[in-house]
């Protein structure tokens, strides 16, 4: 009957108090309903009171008549069509429309309840409800936030909260499938408890097992908080009444339950004893609820419960990591706004004209975010504020809260999007860490002006830090943060953010950072500015642009200010433009690009000199195309047109600067089978240069001889074979991993003559690495400011071993280029390069023996067979929630290449000690020069109700290994259910450590 209404009342008020972001939403809702709050009222009675029901915790198993329920009717012309009211007695028959209901006759179901409503039954003695304004509401007299919870009444309210939170067993223990309820209660979907049931998956292969769960995140918990079951009577009423399924709740039936029931047919009802409402999910329970519409007063008084999903569901696992709230702290309101609250209360008042609502000593608990609370009092003085007084708030479990927040009082505002909470504390173990006399905080996702979180960290060049933030909210479509960083160390540095969006031009962002006289780096001043922008038109399709510029003061800047190494140390910060656009046909971009180059030393430790900078491209255009033919034939081409820009200043080498042209056109016929293809290649390559004004002086060159142009062809045909054969290798494996196996043979020739093109400048080429796909590529040279002539043949096999679950159990190729002809053209002052006969024998392969077992091996041989270099490593994953690596990678010189011998060992090790405590350890040892490069320790602790991890690294700067290493410490304190999830050192994990995403997401969820 009144339910609709009295529920959105106390959802509203409940849900601001706990959701804050999720106010507006709420607020909308109960405006809808409060705008047709009295229609309403009488409808429901009208339509949907039934007669009463027995207790249903005492006689469940009686069949009363459920024929009256109903379904909303929003088409009635008048109320007066809706005035069909009954008794609350199963024997009465539907009384007409001016029936007056002033004798209830008791229900013969339930007599052995009368007792405990004798006053009710003594006829005249139900009194209206208190309207809202004169209600006696418990009064905050303390002069503190301090909350006593050792208060009888707070305990009581929790007490009765924690009927609701689920011990977790030690072990889990079945419930065999033949034990029927205990009430012989009729079951369906939403009434039972889901929990997550085991799966039996066949084993893959021999011994091979999929990844065990040694860690139960729902173990790191006491308990949980459950969803209310549903009321069994009430589902068994829905489907006797052919409700549809999906049903929204507004649109679901409603039925009601009471020991008694009355109205006197003008303005007041009332339901007493055991009172029981349900409209879909929704739930409420009291000892009486009342309506009064002279006064215009509905109230629920005694025992009040409440709920939005009466469904008898569990969240599964370890709720407070695994929902969406850990993505972003924006989803805190979002969370809230889509139900999941449980709330008990003694009493609730609310007002239908004015939607003026107010509680009594409401404790709630929401089962989305693991979490729970109090206040005192709750009251909602109009449709847009909300006033909380003693409120308690915490994600540990009831029983057992480790942290809490404490405040005197909460203001909220819905129009304003805005919260004020008074004389805050945050508590651990009751002992107050933090307060604060005021806070105002958004409630919603209107930015706002406002301090943001703290942070503190530890290193051994700037010693302790502590950032406090605050950001500015300017305008929709920008705003700023202002940071302001104190060290112990150093003099305190201010930096900002500046955040912009523009309709038509993009948007981007802007960092900046000022730190005067640093007393560490001879009392210079430190700074810094970064700055992207991004924009795509929307006049001209695919067609997009951005901007990039980066500056340091000095070359230790980005170690010094990056306490944890997070960031990519790097020599040249690029400072570019680009547009760019594409279609079916064309890709192109047109790039201008500079760089400031920071002093470094190179792997010998020699400073680097203007001559190792990389030239500018002042522009640069390059197109990729490709021409329609009405054949099979491919047509392709590739231009590729800059000027490079280089100055010596320090007399390195003479200035070599100039225009760049390159064009390639190629035409392709492929031909292919299912067993293998064929595809023939003609190519025409074009290469001019010519120095600028400052090269050819530099050089004491003409015009003439400063440019030089070179056309060089190329022909190609690479083939190859495709080779099925069903079932695992030698039959070995066919009764447990079948499958099946493929062998692909490839071949290629490729001829380049050669022309001379020693003296053309290298603006921007380099050797590639040699691997497998590098072998059957058409040229070694990454760049075009060389057409090598390269005259080789290149045979090459690759196996592959699938099972018959489409697992990859082995991945091997191997192949070696013979050069028929040396190499004449040179990259580096005329030092050759492929004179070989071979380049030697490369291989690459992956073997996945066990579903938790990776090993990769991939390294070359020279063309005396001896060692080019090696790389392997070692995973296994034990369990999902653990992963052990080893690598080690040897290389040697490699003139043709240029690359640099290296001798190292990476190792790695993530492992639980139990369900809260788990161990991070990562490491990089350079046994050529005895020296660890990179160290990194942490231990990590998590349960339901917060978690904290302390981790140290001991690394090398990437642009001076000459240098003492930095060394770092790091904490961090997660609070259950707030904020993110993550952090900028599992970013750096997952960079480090293979296969560290799915082991952390295990570990969360």
């Amino acid at each position: 009957m009144l339910y609709s209404p009295l529920y959105q009342s106390i959802r509203v008020i409940l849900f601001g108090a706990l959701g804050l972001s999720s106010l507006a939403v709420n607020a909308a809702l109960s405006d809808a309903d409060t705008q047709t709050t009295a229609p309403t009222l009488i409808d429901s009675s009208t339509r949907y009171i039934t007669k009463a029901a027995p207790n249903a915790n005492s006689s469940i198993n009686q069949n009363p008549d459920y024929n009256n329920i109903r379904y909303k009717n929003n088409n009635q012309a008048t109320a007066s069509q809706n005035n069909e009211y009954q008794q609350a007695s199963t024997a009465a028959q539907p009384a007409s429309e001016h029936t007056t209901l002033t004798n209830p006759v008791d229900n013969s179901n339930a007599v052995e309840n009368s007792s405990l409503n004798k006053d009710l039954l003594d006829g005249n003695q139900s009194t209206p409800a208190t309207p809202v304004n004169e209600t006696s509401a418990s009064e905050t007299t303390s002069e503190t936030n301090t909350i006593d919870m050792s208060d009888e009444s707070i305990q009581d309210s929790l007490m009765r909260l924690a009927e609701f939170y689920e011990l977790t067993p030690d072990t889990e223990v079945p419930i065999p499938s033949d034990i029927d309820d205990t009430k012989n209660v009729e079951t369906n979907d939403s009434q039972l408890i889901l929990t997550p049931t085991p799966r039996t998956i066949p084993k893959v292969g021999q011994n091979l097992q999929l990844l065990p769960h040694t860690v139960d995140s729902a173990q790191r918990c006491e308990g949980q908080w459950v969803y209310p079951k549903n009321n069994p009577n009430y589902q068994r009423a829905v489907r006797e009444s052919g409700a549809a399924n999906g049903l929204t709740n507004n649109q679901a039936p409603l039925f009601t339950e009471s020991d008694y029931g009355y109205y006197d047919n003008a303005d007041y009802a009332e339901l007493s004893g055991n009172v029981i409402i349900n409209q879909g999910t929704q739930h409420i329970e009291a000892e009486k609820i009342s309506l009064d519409l002279k006064n215009s007063v509905a109230a629920a008084q005694g025992n009040v419960m409440f709920t939005d999903q009466a469904t008898g569901q569990r969240k599964v696992g370890n709720t407070a990591s695994n929902n969406p709230l850990n993505n972003t702290q924006a989803n805190f309101g979002e969370t809230v706004s889509q139900g999941g609250i449980i709330g008990i209360a003694d009493s609730l008042n609310y007002n239908t004209e004015t939607g003026q609502s107010t509680a009594d000593n409401v404790a709630f608990a929401s089962v989305d975010m693991q979490a729970h609370g109090y206040a005192k009092r709750l009251n909602r003085p109009n449709n847009s504020q909300y006033e909380l007084d003693e409120v308690m708030f915490s994600t540990c479990p009831p029983m057992n809260r480790k942290w809490q927040f404490d405040a005197k009082s909460i203001d909220l505002d819905t129009e304003t999007g805005r919260g004020k909470a008074y004389d805050t504390t945050f508590r651990v173990a009751d002992v107050p860490v933090f307060y604060l006399p005021y806070f105002n905080f958004p409630i919603d996702s209107r930015r706002s002006s406002g301090f943001l979180v703290p942070s503190a960290s530890f290193d051994s060049d700037s010693g302790l830090e502590v950032e406090v933030p605050y950001y500015l909210n300017l305008a929709p479509n920008y705003d700023a943060t202002l940071n302001t960083h104190i060290y112990t160390d150093r003099n305190p540095m201010v930096s900002g953010e500046f955040r912009y969006l523009t309709e038509n031009y993009g948007g981007g962002t802007i960092n900046a950072a000022y730190l005067p006289n640093d007393n560490e780096y001879n009392d210079e001043d430190r700074s810094s500015l970064f700055y992207n922008h991004t924009w795509e038109s929307k006049s001209i399709p695919r067609l997009s642009g951005d901007l990039e510029y980066n500056y340091v003061s000095d070359s230790d800047y980005l170690d010094d200010f990056d306490t944890f190494g997070l960031s990519d140390s790097t020599v040249n910060l690029p400072r570019s433009a680009r547009l760019n656009y594409y279609n079916d046909y064309v890709t192109g971009e047109l790039k201008v690009e500079t760089f400031q180059t920071l002093d470094a030393f190179d792997s010998d430790g020699d400073e680097l000199e203007d001559k190792d900078r990389p030239y500018s491209r002042l522009p640069q255009l390059l197109l990729n195309y490709r021409i329609p033919t009405n054949s099979n034939i491919e047509v392709t081409g590739i231009s590729d047109s800059a000027y490079f820009k280089k100055s010596i200043d320090d007399g390195s080498e003479t200035e070599k600067s100039g225009t760049r042209l390159y064009n390639k056109i190629s035409a392709t016929y492929p031909i292919e089978f299912s067993w293998g293809y064929i595809k023939p290649e003609l190519s025409l390559q074009h290469l001019y240069t010519a120095y600028d004004e400052d090269s050819l002086e530099d050089n004491s060159l003409s015009a003439e001889d400063g440019s030089q142009s070179v056309f060089v062809p190329q022909a190609s045909i690479d083939a190859g074979l495709t080779f099925y054969q069903a079932g695992s290798p030698f039959g070995a494996f066919d009764d447990t991993m079948g499958g099946y196996q493929l062998l692909s043979p490839r071949l290629k020739y490729t001829y380049a003559p050669y022309e001379d093109q020693n003296d053309i400048p290298n603006f921007n080429t380099s050797i590639a690495s040699i691997s497998y796909q590098q072998l059957f590529s058409d040229s070694w040279f990454l760049g075009h400011d060389r057409l090598q002539d390269l005259h080789a043949v290149t045979p090459g096999v690759n196996y592959r071993y699938i099972d018959a679950t489409g697992v990859t159990r082995f991945d091997g190729s191997i192949a070696e280029q013979f050069y028929i002809d040396d190499g004449r053209v040179t990259l580096v002052d005329d030092e050759p390069i492929f004179t070989t006969s071979s380049s030697g024998m490369v291989w690459d392969a992956s073997v996945q023996p066990y579903n938790n077992v990776w090993v990769d091996v991939n390294g070359a041989l020279t063309n005396s067979y001896d060692l080019n270099f090696i790389t392997t490593e070692l995973r296994y994953q034990p369990t999902e929630n653990s992963l052990f690596s080893a690598g080690f990678v040897k290389r040697q010189r490699d003139g043709n290449t240029n690359q640099q011998p290296l001798s190292a060992v990476t190792a790695s090790a993530i492992f639980p000690i139990n369900n809260k405590w788990r161990v991070l350890t990562q490491g990089q040892y350079d046994y050529r020069n005895s020296r660890m490069l990179d160290t990194l320790v942490g231990i990590d602790y998590e349960d339901c109700c917060f978690g904290f991890a302390v981790y140290g690294r001991r690394y090398y700067n990437d642009l001076d290994v000459t240098d003492e290493p930095t060394q770092a410490v790091m904490a961090e304190i997660r609070l259950s259910g707030l904020g993110s999830g993550n952090s900028s050192l599992t970013s750096l994990l997952s960079e480090k450590i293979l296969g560290f995403d799915t082991v952390q997401s295990a570990w969360k969820n």
